[in-house]
């Protein structure tokens, strides 16, 4: 990280005003591509951030007018290497303003946090992808082998007018892709093989949020109900499950 950050930005200061701009974009996708918005809009602004760093761009649009999507690739050392993909979606699920307490598309920054539609999902990772693209380039960074930068339309609908058709029409843009790098992980899918045939892919992650089952046992002492005193376990357990539910996990 000290070498990406030899440019004098700070990368998470950098981060957060993308996040916050970002978000203010309404890339809500409802499922229908006459009600669609914003992703032209995003994916435009997305791909001026990285030309301003030096980087050729290629702006898509996949399948129908307004699915905007955007490709840029960084050279690697070892040109004979497979070329690793880094991707994420533009695209947000609906949100009602009525029911959040800041506006879903503000991109506010309170407490800490930046709130809004996208700051999980996924807009949080897609300013962290333009943030180190932007930071090889100011650095002058030459990674081991090429990085494929994606930015796609329509991920929350299931890719029709995003990756799906990307891959079958443009296949040029991930020339030479051996890995990918995104937001999933933690199960397998089915592809298909240009054979006709199937492949297994199995996709690899570092963490997840997941369930964890817990027996409380707490220790007290007995008594008539008509005595009243301190040591009850009932009140410890209730105690401990309220501190449970208070913490804030990361």
């Amino acid at each position: 990280m000290n070498a990406v950050t030899r440019s004098g930005i700070d990368p998470a200061d950098e981060v957060v005003d993308v996040i916050s701009t970002l978000i203010r974009f309404d890339t809500t996708n409802t499922g229908d591509t006459a009600t669609t918005k914003g992703e032209a809009e995003c994916a435009r602004w997305v791909a001026d951030q990285l030309e301003d760093a030096g980087y050729q761009v290629e702006y898509v649009e996949s399948g129908a007018p307004g699915r905007g999507n955007v490709f840029a690739r960084l050279a690697g050392a070892d040109r004979s290497r497979g070329a690793l993909l880094i991707h994420g979606h533009l695209d947000v699920v609906p949100a009602e303003a009525a029911d959040w307490s800041v506006h879903p598309f503000s991109g506010a920054v309170e407490d800490g946090y930046v709130w809004g539609r996208g700051a999980v999902d996924m807009k949080n990772m897609v300013a962290m992808m333009i943030v180190v693209a932007r930071q090889f380039r100011r650095a002058g960074l030459v990674p081991p082998r090429d990085l494929v930068f994606a930015f796609v339309a329509d991920e929350e609908n299931g890719g029709t007018y995003g990756s799906h058709w990307l891959v079958d029409n443009r296949p040029d843009l991930f020339d030479g892709v051996t890995e990918a790098v995104g937001e999933v992980g933690g199960f397998s899918v089915t592809v298909p093989r240009r054979d006709g045939g199937e492949r297994r892919l199995y996709l690899i992650e570092t963490a997840e949020k997941g369930l964890q089952w817990m027996r409380l046992t707490a220790r007290g002492r007995a008594g008539h109900g008509s005595m009243v005193h301190d040591h009850n376990a009932v009140t410890a357990v209730a105690e401990a499950a309220a501190r449970l539910g208070r913490h804030r996990f990361p």
